[in-house]
């Protein structure tokens, strides 16, 4: 039989007579049919559960319904499917305008990226993470492009030129 300690409140097995986590001696019980199972407590005789813990009284049922068996109590949850992110108006935007300065490959369209992938919203988060790949293949054509050559080094010292969006190699 499985009673409750009342010392430490752990439930344990009766054959020992002790609880195994603190040691505490069960009072020794007479197992009728309306003494309670877990608690020990003894119930009056038209109650089919413990009044003091609710648990069921299973020598009880055990005397009075030999023929039936005693079914147990399932909970059944349901589980709601997680709600789909949506991305409010305003992420929207701020999405439309970080892809258009992505492309353009300014500081801008990085800012807006970094933005973007500091967001808890993970749609937000994807497109931060593919403008700042756009941003990183602009970057590497770049870097390609300077190291051959392509695109002087000089370019950069040229603000002028720079500003004007004006690439074309310089007579020397």
């Amino acid at each position: 039989m499985i009673r409750r300690c009342p010392q430490c409140g752990s439930a344990g097995d009766d054959i020992y007579g002790f609880c195994i986590k603190c040691g505490y001696e069960f009072p020794k019980i007479e197992h009728d049919k309306d003494t309670c199972p877990l608690c020990g407590f003894k119930n009056p005789e038209e109650a089919d559960f413990c009044v003091k813990c609710g648990s069921p009284l299973l020598f009880k049922q055990g005397f009075e319904q030999q023929g039936n068996v005693i079914k147990p109590i399932v909970v059944q949850k349901e589980l709601s499917p997680s709600p789909i992110p949506t991305t409010g108006q305003t992420s929207r935007l701020v999405i439309f305008i970080g892809y258009f300065f992505a492309i353009l490959g300014s500081i801008i369209g990085l800012l807006i990226s970094i933005y973007l992938i500091t967001r808890n919203d993970p749609v937000a988060k994807k497109h931060g993470y593919i403008q700042l790949a756009i941003i990183l293949v602009y970057l590497v054509i770049l870097a390609v492009l300077f190291a051959t050559g392509m695109i002087p080094p000089e370019v950069l010292t040229d603000y002028r030129s720079l500003l004007m969006g004006n690439f074309t190699p310089f007579n020397r």
